[in-house]
C-alpha cells in the first residue's frame, strides 16, 4: 500500500498511518500545528460535502468550511471534540453551518419579487443607499489592520484558502482559518458602526456595545448601562433601530464551538 508523506513540524507528521485520535489528542494538549495535518488532511473532504449542501456556491462552501474547522479547533483545545473520526465530526459540522446559510438566504427577497421598473424617486434613492453602503464598506474595510486586510483580501478577492494565506502572513492554516473568520465579522461591525453618527462619546461607547450585541457578542458587564442610556436618548434609540435595520441584510454570526481569541 502507497502511503503519502508530508514533511514533518515539530515531531507530527501527516503520514496516513497517523491516527487522527492521535492529532487530535496533540491538539488538546496544545500543539496547534498537530492541527494543520488534521487540516490538510480533510479539508478537501469537508469543501466537498459544504458545495453539495449548499447546492455548488463556492463562497457559501468556504464559509462553511472556515467555520467547521475553527469549531473544531476551538473544540479540541477546549478538551472536547471527536476523538477519531473527525471526517464524521466535520461532516456534521459542515451539515449544520450550511443549513443556517440556507435558511438565511430563503429569507432573503429574491430579486424576481421586486418592481421592474421602479419610479424615478425609488430609483435615485436606490442608488444614494448604494453609493453610502459603499462608502461605509469602504471605511469599514480601512478600519481594519493591515494583517486583516491581507486575509480578506486574499480570500474574497484572489479565492485564496487558509493554507496559502497562513503561509503568507507567517501563520498556521488553523490560524489563518481563525483569522478570516474574525476579520469578516469585524468588518460586518465596522460597515454597522458607520452607518451612525454618535452624538457624544458616550453615544459612541453605546452604540459600540449595542453592535456586538447584535453581532452576537453582547458584554453581559454593560447591559445596565446601555439600557440606561437608551431610555434617556432618544437619538441612540433611533441609531439602534437602523443598526437592527442594517444588521437584517447582513450574513449572520455562526454558532462557534467553545471559546476562542
Amino acid at each position: 500500500m502507497q502511503v503519502e508523506h508530508a514533511e514533518s513540524v515539530d515531531g507530527v507528521t501527516g503520514d496516513a498511518v497517523t491516527d487522527d485520535a492521535v492529532l487530535c489528542e496533540k491538539v488538546r494538549q496544545g500543539e496547534s500545528r498537530a492541527f494543520q495535518v488534521l487540516w490538510e488532511r480533510h479539508v478537501r473532504m469537508a469543501r466537498q460535502c459544504a458545495l453539495r449542501c449548499t447546492r455548488g456556491s463556492a463562497a457559501d462552501a468556504d464559509d462553511v468550511v472556515s467555520e467547521a474547522m475553527l469549531g473544531l479547533f476551538q473544540a479540541l483545545r477546549g478538551g472536547r471534540g471527536p476523538v477519531g473520526n473527525v471526517a464524521g465530526y466535520l461532516r456534521v459540522s459542515v451539515r449544520r453551518a450550511a443549513a443556517r446559510i440556507t435558511a438565511r438566504r430563503q429569507r432573503e427577497l429574491p430579486v424576481a419579487e421586486l418592481p421592474e421598473r421602479p419610479d424615478r424617486g425609488a430609483d435615485q434613492l436606490c442608488r444614494a443607499s448604494a453609493r453610502f453602503d459603499a462608502a461605509c464598506a469602504r471605511e469599514a474595510f480601512l478600519g481594519l489592520s493591515e494583517q486583516r486586510r491581507i486575509a480578506l483580501r486574499l480570500f474574497a478577492l484572489e479565492d485564496v484558502g487558509p493554507g496559502p494565506i497562513g503561509e503568507r502572513l507567517g501563520i498556521a492554516s488553523a490560524a489563518a482559518s481563525s483569522l478570516v473568520y474574525r476579520s469578516k465579522e469585524a468588518l460586518r461591525a465596522g460597515f454597522l458602526r458607520r452607518h451612525v453618527r454618535p452624538a457624544s462619546p458616550e453615544c459612541a461607547a453605546v452604540l459600540d456595545r449595542v453592535v456586538a450585541s447584535l453581532r452576537g457578542r453582547p458584554a453581559r458587564r454593560h447591559t445596565a448601562a446601555v439600557s440606561s442610556h437608551l431610555h434617556r436618548c432618544a437619538s441612540c434609540r433611533a441609531a439602534r433601530r437602523q443598526l437592527r435595520d442594517v444588521n437584517a441584510g447582513l450574513p449572520q454570526r455562526g454558532r462557534r464551538t467553545g471559546r476562542g481569541r
